[in-house]
């Protein structure tokens, strides 16, 4: 029996081990495992005194260095005595790739991290390995593309670069540039001034409501400014989704002295949103568009907020703080006023109907 036991008992620590640390274990609930899972039959592991070949295998395997004890764990009660907790050392690995594989890729690419991390090695690394090694001895035959195709090209799957892949091209310390590859803005709905050249704008409103999109949209076709501002381009932010495609505005306008203004709701979303825009886009010249706040607020209409609104205070701070900076301590009054009665004034207040209204 004990053979078989130890048997068992190997493979199951083979299977729970860390690569990076040793795991913590409670020897009841290995006991267990092995009557319950492995050999099935308590009644034989008692009336052949399993227990006693148990203590003598964790004993071998501490020896061998698989297992310690944890010296500060109370002991189990029984004789033999065991501690009740005990140390499962980490997995040991072995190099798997040979040094002249290592040395055939070495001109272009640093595995310094995957030979002192011997567990990262295997088959299917390799084979990505040799793809972004072959890439990289061509480079130059290659145009910028996304990050999807590029990643399609390489491994099959488009999808890759931006899960797995993201933490292979860190072991090999190599950037999306290494592989001429870039994550694109994704595209907005954007609007230009009458005869406007989007290349060379030089203002541009950004506003969160598709409602308020048409109503800013036909003022500028009209002729018209929006509330005393004149963008060159207007953009629909839809919402949260301008966080993550405002990178799209360096795709359609080659200007580098943008004036971005922002327009959202009065209410806890639509400060975040602007908030955590700026804080994404520090080098962008990111402002609240502060004569269609005036306005919105000056209509006196509110309903209440939604109660699943994220009312995080550094967001309002942040927007108080830039609206008395400018001078308006009287709509920063009104703004806090309205969060503290939970109210808030959404975009559509504003129409073509009530705007100068």
């Amino acid at each position: 029996m004990k053979d078989k036991l130890k048997a068992w008992l190997v493979d199951y620590f083979k299977t729970i081990q860390l690569p990076t640390r040793r795991k913590k274990i409670n020897i009841q609930q290995v006991e267990n495992y092995l009557i319950r899972n492995k050999l099935k039959d308590p009644i034989r592991y008692q009336s052949e005194n399993g227990y006693r070949y148990f203590v003598q295998i964790m004993n071998e395997l501490t020896d061998e260095g698989m297992v310690s004890p944890v010296k500060k764990s109370p002991l189990n009660g029984r004789r033999p005595s065991l501690h009740s907790e005990w140390w499962l050392e980490k997995a040991s690995f072995e190099n798997q790739w040979s040094d002249m594989q290592v040395l055939a890729v070495s001109d272009e690419l640093n595995l310094t991290k995957y030979r002192q991390h011997p567990e990262w090695q295997s088959d299917v690394e390799w084979q990505h390995i040799q793809s972004i090694y072959t890439f990289l001895k061509q480079k130059e035959r290659f145009n910028w593309v996304t990050r999807e195709e590029r990643s399609f090209q390489l491994f099959g799957e488009e999808k890759f670069l931006s899960n797995a892949g993201a933490t292979l091209l860190q072991r090999l310390q190599l950037s999306l540039d290494n592989l001429k590859a870039r994550v694109y803005g994704e595209p907005f709905a954007f609007w230009p001034a009458p005869n406007g050249d989007i290349r060379n704008a030089k203002s541009v409103l950004i506003v969160e409501n598709q409602s308020f999109y048409h109503t800013c949209r036909l003022l500028m076709n009209s002729g018209k400014d929006i509330i005393g501002i004149h963008p060159d381009l207007l953009i629909y932010g839809e919402g949260k989704k301008i966080e993550k495609s405002f990178n799209f505005l360096h795709d359609i306008t080659s200007s580098h002295d943008l004036t971005i203004y922002y327009a959202g709701d009065i209410d806890p979303e639509g400060w975040g949103i602007y908030v955590r825009l700026k804080d994404s886009y520090p080098t962008a010249n990111i402002q609240l568009a502060m004569p269609i706040y005036e306005a919105l607020l000056n209509k006196n209409l509110t309903n209440k907020t939604d109660t699943n609104q994220n009312e995080n205070m550094t967001y309002l701070n942040q927007v108080l703080l830039e609206i008395e900076q400018q001078g308006r301590s009287d709509l920063a009054a009104k703004i806090q006023q309205l969060w503290e009665k939970k109210l808030r004034v959404p975009q559509e207040v504003l129409s073509l109907d009530t705007i100068h209204a």
